[in-house]
């Protein structure tokens, strides 16, 4: 099958060279960060072929975007670490609270 524009379930009805749904993945580097691109679903990786197709599906993005995007996804991942870090204190605090309400209440007991 050619590549066409036919409706696929993938949703975007891409078809890469050797007739399978494009799979759509997203970029992550620094020129392109978070622009999504189409390839062959029988490529797995860098090192696998499959037909070798590969399209762009979002524009380009303006050099402004391409050095914000950067900063923002850091900026979103130290603070994603800052509140697992106060939900596991928190944890520990609730337990140290519980704990001593127990042993509160084991000293009125006798």
């Amino acid at each position: 099958m050619e590549t066409g524009e036919k409706q696929g379930e993938g949703g975007h009805g891409q078809w890469c060279h050797c007739g399978k749904l494009a799979r759509m993945q997203t970029s992550w580097t620094s020129s392109n960060p978070g622009r999504r691109f189409l390839v062959c679903p029988k490529s797995k990786g860098r090192g696998e072929k499959g037909c070798r197709f590969f399209q762009w599906f979002d524009a380009e993005m303006c050099e402004r975007s391409k050095s914000l995007i950067p900063g923002l996804l850091r900026k979103i991942d130290r603070v994603e670490k800052e509140n697992a870090n106060i939900r596991a204190k928190s944890k520990i605090l609730w337990a140290a609270m519980l704990l001593s309400w127990l042993v509160v209440f084991a000293m009125k007991m006798n």
